[in-house]
């Protein structure tokens, strides 16, 4: 397993392990408070996604090995073009949705802008990952 893929798997593994807990205590939450803030600080246990970001800290790169080839540039640029493609779809859906519900002189809350770019970018990172782990085989085949 070559390093990308490894950066990809803490990345779907801290995601998944984010929303799980966050669900989890939503779950627990909502009986007692309600759709309050109090409820929705729940999702502050995707603040673990954020542990992600030191994977290449983690996993260094390997001296004197080759680092990537064409087929690895390949895939890492399939992979962010799906990312791109998926976060600006999540983008497109968070603008529109309101828009065809709520109708035209709806006046949406600013406080839910951070929200849609914090969800956009986990999409394209979840995405991107997802990518990375499907054109190399999900496994340790050796695919480097």
């Amino acid at each position: 397993m070559n390093r990308v893929q490894k950066i990809a798997w803490s990345i779907v593994i801290t995601t998944l392990l984010g929303l799980a807990l966050s669900l989890i205590t939503f779950a627990r939450l909502y009986p007692k408070y309600g759709g309050t803030p109090k409820t929705f600080a729940a999702f502050s246990f995707m603040g673990i996604v954020g542990l992600s970001m030191f994977s290449p800290i983690i996993f260094r790169e390997d001296k004197g090995t080759v680092k990537f080839d064409e087929r690895d540039k390949l895939i890492q640029r399939n992979a962010a073009w799906a990312g791109f493609a998926m976060s600006n779809l999540f983008f497109a859906l968070a603008c529109f949705i309101p828009f065809y519900i709520l109708g035209a002189n709806t006046l949406i809350r600013v406080n839910w802008l951070p929200s849609i770019y914090v969800g956009a970018t986990l999409i394209y990172f979840i995405t991107w990952a997802v990518a990375i782990l499907v054109q190399y085989g999900w496994g340790d085949k050796s695919g480097e």
